[in-house]
């Protein structure tokens, strides 16, 4: 497992390297950096983004970054993050603990730390809490779209002991991720899964049951993928689910097999046109639900 870690992280950090040398922070953005929302130091902060001139509280967007939660922090996902608050939103962009050194749930129970915070201080950020969304990409994703039905099901909140403080998710969207955990767990190349639910992963229970807590509350959903994603299989089957739900939803794969660049997570280099695509559908399906 070490190794395996160890090989993830090489690769995750080689490619964002090389994306970090093209990308520039935008000039029409205010950029509030490293603010602490938790106890564990820089594993803890958040940036807040919005754009120059902003007077209002804004629609706000919430990003999960993925990492097979053993890689990554808020600064992976800065620049896509910058890009989407340029639409029109204020967008909040986090850092959470990593595996080995935690363990499920507790990137769940940072993420509500998070919105503990906005909540907090949406009125020094411009974040209106009254129309809150979620965005996660690879694991980000598998995050967002557990503590979505955390938010919108006391009943699941319940098995978590949280309080989920007062704010109105009004959509998500889920990338490039994978959503069926008792599923992903049975699997035995996801080893990045069982580091982090641990072996013996049924002794968490309905904790990580998700499908079976999404009822009629749960909030629409923008479900995406591309041909040459290695979670592609995982989509298809979460966009079902949540149609059988009646939750609203929109399902998008992007790319061709021969657009190899067109990958996992392509979203995030905001310099591709296909990324830029997608990430103006997902904002404009955010828009349909501000009120």
């Amino acid at each position: 497992m070490l190794i395996e870690r160890f090989v993830f992280r090489y690769f995750c950090c080689k490619g964002d390297y090389k994306l970090k040398k093209l990308m520039r922070i935008p000039g029409d953005i205010e950029r509030k950096v490293n603010l602490s929302y938790g106890k564990h130091g820089k594993w803890n902060l958040l940036d807040v983004y919005y754009p120059k001139g902003t007077a209002k509280p804004l629609p706000t967007i919430i990003n999960i970054h993925g990492g097979g939660y053993v890689y990554g922090t808020k600064e992976q996902s800065q620049y896509y993050c910058m890009d989407l608050a340029r639409r029109g939103f204020t967008v909040i962009n986090f850092s959470y603990r990593l595996v080995p050194k935690i363990r499920f749930p507790e990137p769940v129970i940072e993420t509500n730390q998070v919105m503990e915070w906005v909540c907090s201080h949406d009125a020094d950020y411009f974040i209106d809490i009254k129309n809150i969304f979620f965005v996660g990409d690879s694991a980000g994703a598998q995050i967002a779209s557990q503590y979505s039905a955390i938010v919108t099901n006391p009943e699941y909140a319940a098995l978590f002991c949280l309080n989920v403080p007062c704010f109105k998710l009004k959509a998500i969207a889920l990338n490039c991720g994978m959503f069926d955990s008792f599923q992903e767990m049975k699997n035995p190349i996801l080893g990045l899964i069982h580091n982090y639910f641990g072996k013996d992963f049924r002794k968490h229970g309905d904790k990580i049951n998700v499908l079976k807590y999404i009822d009629r509350n749960y909030p629409p959903t923008f479900v995406m993928s591309s041909e040459n994603d290695i979670f592609l299989p995982y989509a298809r089957p979460m966009y079902e689910h949540l149609l059988k739900k009646n939750i609203e939803s929109v399902y998008e794969i992007y790319g061709t097999k021969e657009q190899k660049e067109i990958g996992h997570v392509f979203h995030l280099n905001i310099l591709s046109p296909v990324a830029g695509q997608c990430n103006d559908k997902e904002c404009e399906f955010f828009k349909m639900y501000v009120g």
